[in-house]
């Protein structure tokens, strides 16, 4: 019947064929339409590989930078099937256990339920997720070091030594880098995403917490020692500009936060009882917000329209209309606040309670606590962000 060709060179030939077919169909239709730098799983004839799509670099080829940072080159022809990565609203919370704890509890924000548990360094304190949600770097106080977790895998996948006392820390936009404040050391370290090493560090007086603005240019930093906001340019790393007592800000500066809009910063005065809100684009205080007791950290919603203030002294929240710079509703939340999150969806605040095992969750069109998370010993810091899953 196959005249010259006998049936297992036949189905060789039928073989090469379905392989040709799928090259030639390039590697555009494996990826029906997956963007670049998505969370992607590729599964192979003899593995299975997750990471970030780089590109499609020749038609054939798919580029993979895979979570350690390495860049693959992969054939289509190889592949058996590209998937993206379902993206969930996931908060890792810093469990502290009185500077005995080493762990970090991930919490799925749609169900409120820990869904896993990561061990890092000694104390970890506060955390930032890179806005790809790949990365989440937790600052881990006693051991003076940064943790990198890798998300997709729920494990660390470097450590970085920064300097002693570490506290807040921030990401550019952009992802290229993060800032940690080191208030012991007066300085601030630079390290670079894409590696996970210090590449610089810039000096200054008791740097506690730092925001950066949604455009990426310019960094603030709260100084809660000398009562200063230290300004940054981002490109240069070079401190650009610094607001003061005598500005009117506040007594004991210690955190801050920037509206999405980039107008505003609200910055709140552990030792004054209030809050500072400064214009960014001037670098002046235009309002002052009193507010309850130890105010020391604070989250602002997506849309930009309320901040919300943690009193670790009066046990509740200050809900702040950031139109009208006035409070508008307080939310008692049974214990001191540690920290303070919104979800990216802007439905739900989460509040780690101090020397407790509970994360409230409080209803923002409410402004009522509706529940908890029980997590680790005495939750500390804590950062929400759209993370790839498997």
């Amino acid at each position: 019947m196959y005249r010259g060709v006998n049936y297992f060179n036949y189905l060789n030939i039928i073989k090469e064929m379905l392989v040709m077919g799928i090259s030639g169909c390039l590697c555009a239709e494996l990826l029906g339409g997956i963007e670049e730098g998505s969370a992607i799983e590729i599964k192979t004839s003899c593995d299975t590989l997750v990471g970030k799509l780089v590109g499609n670099i020749t038609g054939n080829v798919i580029q993979l930078m895979k979570p350690n940072n390495t860049i693959i080159n992969i054939c289509c022809k190889d592949i058996c099937y590209i998937r993206k990565l379902p993206i969930l609203p996931l908060a890792y919370v810093a469990i502290r256990d009185s500077n005995n704890g080493n762990t970090v509890d991930v919490i799925n924000a749609n169900t409120d339920t820990v869904i896993n548990t990561i061990t890092v360094g000694r104390a970890p304190n506060s955390i930032a997720i890179t806005s790809d949600g790949t990365k989440a770097y937790v600052v881990n106080n006693l051991d003076h070091t940064v943790s990198v977790i890798d998300t997709l895998s729920n494990s660390v996948i470097s450590v970085v030594y920064v300097s002693q006392n570490p506290l807040g820390i921030a990401i550019t936009p952009d992802n290229a880098k993060a800032y940690v404040a080191n208030q012991a050391e007066n300085t601030l370290s630079v390290i670079d995403v894409s590696s996970d090493i210090v590449i610089g560090t810039i000096s200054m007086n008791s740097p506690n917490a730092i925001a950066i603005t949604p455009d990426g240019t310019r960094g603030y930093v709260t100084n809660p020692l000398n009562d200063s906001v230290t300004v940054i340019d981002i490109s240069t790393d070079t401190i650009i500009d610094t607001i003061t007592a005598g500005d009117g800000l506040g007594d004991s500066p210690f955190a801050i936060a920037i509206t999405p809009d980039g107008s505003k910063a609200y910055v709140p005065n552990s030792a004054s009882d209030n809050v500072s809100v400064i214009d960014i684009a001037t670098n002046t205080v235009i309002d002052t917000i009193a507010v309850g007791d130890g105010p020391h950290k604070v989250a602002i919603t997506p849309d930009g329209t309320r901040a919300y203030i943690a009193n670790a002294g009066s046990n509740n929240l200050s809900v702040i209309d950031t139109v009208t710079d006035t409070v508008d509703a307080t939310v008692f939340v049974g214990g001191p606040p540690a920290s303070v999150a919104v979800t990216p969806n802007g439905a739900k605040v989460y509040v780690p309670i101090r020397d407790s095992t509970n994360v409230i969750f409080v209803d923002v069109v409410d402004d009522l606590a509706h529940g908890g998370v029980t997590v680790g010993s005495d939750p500390a810091g804590i950062a929400i962000g759209m993370v790839p899953v498997l």
